[in-house]
Protein backbone atom coordinates (compact mmCIF):
# COMPACT_ATOMS: atom_id res chain seq x y z
CA UNK A 1 0.00 0.00 0.00
CA UNK A 2 2.79 2.47 -1.01
CA UNK A 3 1.98 6.46 -0.87
CA UNK A 4 4.23 8.93 -2.19
CA UNK A 5 4.19 12.27 -4.14
CA UNK A 6 1.88 12.57 -6.78
CA UNK A 7 3.81 14.50 -9.57
CA UNK A 8 2.46 15.70 -12.80
CA UNK A 9 4.17 15.83 -15.88
CA UNK A 10 5.83 19.51 -15.30
CA UNK A 11 6.89 18.52 -11.76
CA UNK A 12 3.99 19.80 -10.26
CA UNK A 13 3.06 17.92 -7.07
CA UNK A 14 -0.88 17.63 -6.63
CA UNK A 15 -3.24 16.06 -3.89
CA UNK A 16 -3.79 12.49 -3.77
CA UNK A 17 -7.40 11.05 -4.16
CA UNK A 18 -7.83 10.20 -0.28
CA UNK A 19 -6.76 13.22 0.90
CA UNK A 20 -9.55 14.84 -1.44
CA UNK A 21 -12.53 12.53 0.39
CA UNK A 22 -10.79 12.89 3.96
CA UNK A 23 -11.56 16.64 3.83
CA UNK A 24 -15.19 16.10 3.48
CA UNK A 25 -15.35 13.02 5.59
CA UNK A 26 -18.23 12.61 7.78
CA UNK A 27 -16.23 13.10 10.97
CA UNK A 28 -19.53 11.55 13.16
CA UNK A 29 -18.27 7.85 13.50
CA UNK A 30 -14.54 8.89 14.17
CA UNK A 31 -15.42 11.52 17.23
CA UNK A 32 -17.55 8.22 18.56
CA UNK A 33 -14.58 6.10 18.13
CA UNK A 34 -11.91 8.55 19.76
CA UNK A 35 -14.60 9.29 22.22
CA UNK A 36 -14.80 5.42 23.14
CA UNK A 37 -10.86 5.16 23.21
CA UNK A 38 -10.99 8.02 25.97
CA UNK A 39 -13.76 6.20 27.90
CA UNK A 40 -11.63 2.70 27.74
CA UNK A 41 -8.17 4.50 29.21
CA UNK A 42 -7.03 4.32 25.49
CA UNK A 43 -5.09 6.93 23.83
CA UNK A 44 -6.62 7.00 20.29
CA UNK A 45 -3.75 8.33 18.57
CA UNK A 46 -1.86 5.21 19.24
CA UNK A 47 -4.74 2.88 18.33
CA UNK A 48 -5.21 4.87 14.74
CA UNK A 49 -1.37 4.24 14.04
CA UNK A 50 -1.29 0.71 15.27
CA UNK A 51 -4.94 0.06 12.92
CA UNK A 52 -3.33 1.16 10.25
CA UNK A 53 -0.31 -0.48 10.55
CA UNK A 54 -2.37 -3.50 10.54
CA UNK A 55 -4.09 -2.11 7.36
CA UNK A 56 -0.63 -1.78 5.70
CA UNK A 57 0.48 -5.31 6.87
CA UNK A 58 -2.62 -7.15 5.28
CA UNK A 59 -2.02 -5.23 2.10
CA UNK A 60 1.74 -5.96 2.02
CA UNK A 61 0.90 -9.56 2.55
CA UNK A 62 -2.58 -9.77 -0.11
CA UNK A 63 -0.16 -8.26 -2.95
CA UNK A 64 2.89 -10.48 -2.25
CA UNK A 65 0.54 -13.80 -1.84
CA UNK A 66 -1.56 -12.38 -5.03
CA UNK A 67 2.72 -12.28 -6.73
CA UNK A 68 2.80 -15.81 -5.25
CA UNK A 69 6.23 -14.33 -3.49
CA UNK A 70 7.43 -15.20 -0.20
CA UNK A 71 6.07 -13.65 2.78
CA UNK A 72 5.96 -14.24 6.52
CA UNK A 73 2.81 -13.52 8.77
CA UNK A 74 3.34 -11.61 12.19
CA UNK A 75 2.66 -12.30 15.04
CA UNK A 76 -0.39 -9.61 14.96
CA UNK A 77 -3.83 -11.89 15.71
CA UNK A 78 -5.78 -9.23 13.64
CA UNK A 79 -3.87 -8.72 10.83
CA UNK A 80 -3.88 -13.04 10.85
CA UNK A 81 -7.29 -12.89 10.99
CA UNK A 82 -7.64 -10.36 8.24
CA UNK A 83 -5.49 -11.89 5.96
CA UNK A 84 -6.81 -15.69 6.18
CA UNK A 85 -9.73 -14.25 5.01
CA UNK A 86 -8.14 -12.94 2.13
CA UNK A 87 -6.22 -15.87 1.43
CA UNK A 88 -9.61 -17.67 1.71
CA UNK A 89 -11.60 -15.20 -0.76
CA UNK A 90 -8.56 -14.78 -3.60
CA UNK A 91 -8.22 -18.37 -4.22
CA UNK A 92 -11.85 -18.90 -5.04
CA UNK A 93 -11.46 -16.43 -7.72
CA UNK A 94 -9.80 -17.12 -11.37
CA UNK A 95 -8.65 -13.24 -12.36
CA UNK A 96 -6.00 -12.75 -14.44
CA UNK A 97 -3.84 -9.75 -12.76
CA UNK A 98 -3.38 -6.42 -14.60
CA UNK A 99 -1.23 -4.58 -12.18
CA UNK A 100 -1.28 -3.63 -8.83
CA UNK A 101 -0.48 -0.78 -6.34
CA UNK A 102 -0.24 1.56 -9.42
CA UNK A 103 0.79 5.23 -8.90
CA UNK A 104 -1.08 7.25 -11.21
CA UNK A 105 -2.12 10.91 -11.75
CA UNK A 106 -4.60 12.89 -13.95
CA UNK A 107 -3.31 15.63 -15.42
CA UNK A 108 -6.51 17.86 -16.10
CA UNK A 109 -8.12 17.68 -12.97
CA UNK A 110 -4.55 17.39 -10.95
CA UNK A 111 -5.02 14.80 -8.37
CA UNK A 112 -3.37 11.46 -8.19
CA UNK A 113 -4.15 7.82 -6.80
CA UNK A 114 -2.99 4.35 -5.88
CA UNK A 115 -5.63 1.99 -6.66
CA UNK A 116 -4.94 -1.69 -4.91
CA UNK A 117 -5.63 -3.93 -7.83
CA UNK A 118 -6.82 -4.32 -11.69
CA UNK A 119 -8.03 -7.34 -12.61
CA UNK A 120 -9.94 -9.11 -15.75
CA UNK A 121 -12.29 -11.77 -15.78
CA UNK A 122 -12.72 -15.23 -17.68
CA UNK A 123 -15.11 -13.01 -20.40
CA UNK A 124 -11.96 -9.88 -20.61
CA UNK A 125 -13.69 -7.50 -17.97
CA UNK A 126 -11.74 -5.03 -16.12
CA UNK A 127 -12.57 -4.99 -12.61
CA UNK A 128 -11.04 -2.39 -10.07
CA UNK A 129 -10.66 -4.34 -6.57
CA UNK A 130 -9.70 -2.52 -3.52
CA UNK A 131 -9.01 -3.80 -0.13
CA UNK A 132 -10.44 -2.51 3.47
CA UNK A 133 -9.76 -3.91 7.08
CA UNK A 134 -12.16 -1.12 8.60
CA UNK A 135 -15.18 -1.92 10.65
CA UNK A 136 -17.47 -1.47 7.88
CA UNK A 137 -17.41 -0.15 4.07
CA UNK A 138 -18.45 3.31 3.75
CA UNK A 139 -20.41 5.46 1.03
CA UNK A 140 -17.08 7.41 0.12
CA UNK A 141 -15.66 3.85 -1.24
CA UNK A 142 -17.86 4.50 -4.45
CA UNK A 143 -15.84 7.88 -5.01
CA UNK A 144 -12.91 6.73 -4.04
CA UNK A 145 -13.29 4.14 -6.62
CA UNK A 146 -14.92 6.40 -9.37
CA UNK A 147 -11.73 8.44 -9.15
CA UNK A 148 -9.71 5.50 -9.34
CA UNK A 149 -11.39 4.43 -12.54
CA UNK A 150 -10.77 8.07 -14.27
CA UNK A 151 -7.22 7.92 -13.61
CA UNK A 152 -7.17 3.92 -15.00
CA UNK A 153 -8.46 5.19 -18.06
CA UNK A 154 -6.68 8.59 -18.81
CA UNK A 155 -3.73 6.92 -17.88
CA UNK A 156 -3.62 2.85 -19.57
CA UNK A 157 -6.66 3.53 -21.97
CA UNK A 158 -8.71 0.69 -19.95
CA UNK A 159 -12.79 0.93 -19.29
CA UNK A 160 -13.27 -0.18 -15.88
CA UNK A 161 -16.89 -3.21 -16.28
CA UNK A 162 -16.88 -3.00 -12.48
CA UNK A 163 -15.40 -1.95 -9.32
CA UNK A 164 -15.57 -4.28 -6.14
CA UNK A 165 -14.59 -3.38 -2.40
CA UNK A 166 -13.23 -6.15 -0.62
CA UNK A 167 -13.36 -6.13 3.19
CA UNK A 168 -11.51 -7.81 5.44
CA UNK A 169 -12.37 -7.78 8.94
CA UNK A 170 -10.20 -8.11 11.47
CA UNK A 171 -12.09 -10.19 14.20
CA UNK A 172 -14.42 -13.09 13.42
CA UNK A 173 -16.68 -11.83 11.37
CA UNK A 174 -17.38 -12.98 7.80
CA UNK A 175 -15.35 -11.19 4.78
CA UNK A 176 -17.85 -8.26 2.84
CA UNK A 177 -17.98 -7.35 -0.51
CA UNK A 178 -19.56 -4.30 -2.46
CA UNK A 179 -19.79 -4.34 -6.13
CA UNK A 180 -19.90 -0.48 -8.14
CA UNK A 181 -21.59 -1.01 -11.63
CA UNK A 182 -19.79 1.69 -14.38
CA UNK A 183 -22.93 3.64 -13.52
CA UNK A 184 -22.15 4.01 -9.99
CA UNK A 185 -18.32 4.69 -11.09
CA UNK A 186 -19.40 7.69 -12.94
CA UNK A 187 -21.51 8.79 -10.25
CA UNK A 188 -18.69 8.29 -7.97
CA UNK A 189 -16.40 9.77 -9.97
CA UNK A 190 -19.03 12.84 -10.43
CA UNK A 191 -18.75 13.61 -7.01
CA UNK A 192 -15.28 13.10 -6.59
CA UNK A 193 -14.84 16.28 -9.28
CA UNK A 194 -16.92 18.65 -6.82
CA UNK A 195 -14.83 17.64 -4.11
CA UNK A 196 -11.32 18.17 -6.23
CA UNK A 197 -13.07 22.05 -6.57
CA UNK A 198 -14.31 22.16 -3.23
CA UNK A 199 -10.76 20.86 -1.89
CA UNK A 200 -8.87 24.01 -3.73
CA UNK A 201 -11.72 26.63 -2.64
CA UNK A 202 -11.64 25.29 0.60
CA UNK A 203 -7.31 26.15 0.72
CA UNK A 204 -8.25 29.49 -0.69
CA UNK A 205 -10.82 30.00 1.86
CA UNK A 206 -8.18 29.05 4.74
CA UNK A 207 -5.64 31.55 3.47
CA UNK A 208 -8.37 34.56 3.84
CA UNK A 209 -7.37 33.54 7.69
CA UNK A 210 -4.16 33.80 7.99
CA UNK A 211 -2.03 36.73 9.16
CA UNK A 212 -0.72 39.09 7.13
CA UNK A 213 -3.24 38.12 4.47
Amino acid sequence: MPTGIYKLSNGQIVVGTTTVLGRFKDSAALIHWAWTCGRDGKDYRQERDKAGEQGTSVHDLAEKHIHKQEYEIPDDAKVKKAFAKFVEWWDQQEYEIVWSEKQMVCETHKFGGCPDLLVKDKEGNHILIDFKTGKRIYSDTCIQLGAYSWLINVNDDIRVKKGIIVRLPKNNSKIELKEFSIEQLNVGWNQFTLFREAYNNNEIIERYFKKGD
